[in-house]
């Protein structure tokens, strides 16, 4: 990854010769380097946030989650959906799910007033794993393929879109079983398979975006992992003490 990538005349979209601003192949507009300006940018001029493309994303996102990062901070801008258009969608999904089926809150016949301020709170602790995956590989591969911290962003916001897309359907099933009755065994279940899940989404777009390869680099993979889960767990841990504080507060 260098400047002088997207000084030459191709669209890094199509790959067809750009002799002009714009594609004439795909429309796309001449890619630059990406920096935090340049996605926001980009998220707020894409102004349909639902559309059919989002679920093709989220399909191709489920296979090769570090390759479409790859694509887009390689300039392919128009091929893929925003980022941040897609991680918007997936909390969207999730609040209405955990809202809808008591997901936290199940269990517990009566909340107290500090209770409920710790339950609401609790549904956005899922966003702790895009700090964590940003901190895993800023600290494992800083220099990797050349990327910037806003590039490494971009595999932290397409991973933390695949893990809570993978929550959001891991609670479908409750909408149609009873929630009062089953939330609990459920979300005894799921903190057994959900958390290998992430790590598995988190070693796979890793090894994609940095363009690893699973024997040669199985002890970088492997510590990046270790660090993703322990910069989470941290992060929990500190995440809790505020509530703490918020709901006693109160």
């Amino acid at each position: 990854m260098e400047d002088e990538y997207f000084d030459a005349p191709t669209c890094r979209n199509c790959g067809a010769p750009r002799p002009m601003p714009h594609c004439g192949a795909c429309g796309q507009k001449a890619a630059k380097r990406l920096s935090i300006r340049d996605v926001w940018q980009e998220f707020w001029q894409s102004r349909r946030l639902f559309e059919l493309t989002i679920l093709h994303a989220a399909l191709h996102l489920a296979c090769a989650p570090g390759q479409v990062a790859r694509d887009y901070v390689f300039g392919a801008r128009k091929r893929h959906v925003h980022p941040l258009k897609l991680l918007l969608v997936a909390v969207a999904s999730l609040v209405l799910l955990l809202d809808h089926t008591g997901y936290l809150t199940a269990g517990q016949t009566e909340l107290s007033g500090h209770m409920r301020v710790v339950a609401a709170w609790a549904r956005w602790s899922f966003s702790l794993g895009l700090i964590a995956v940003l901190t895993a590989t800023l600290i494992l591969f800083p220099g990797r393929c050349g990327y910037n911290a806003v590039e490494h962003l971009v595999l932290a916001v397409y991973v933390q879109f695949v893990v809570i897309a993978a929550n959001a359907l891991n609670l479908l099933p409750l909408l149609v079983l009873d929630a009062n009755r089953w939330a609990v065994p459920w979300r005894q279940a799921a903190s057994w398979y959900m958390t290998p899940l992430e790590l598995l989404v988190v070693a796979v777009a890793s090894k994609q975006f940095f363009q690893l390869r699973w024997r040669a680099d199985a002890l970088r993979i492997g510590a990046l992992v270790v660090v993703f889960y322990l910069a989470k767990k941290a992060l929990l841990l500190a995440y809790g003490r505020i509530v703490y504080h918020v709901a006693l507060s109160q």
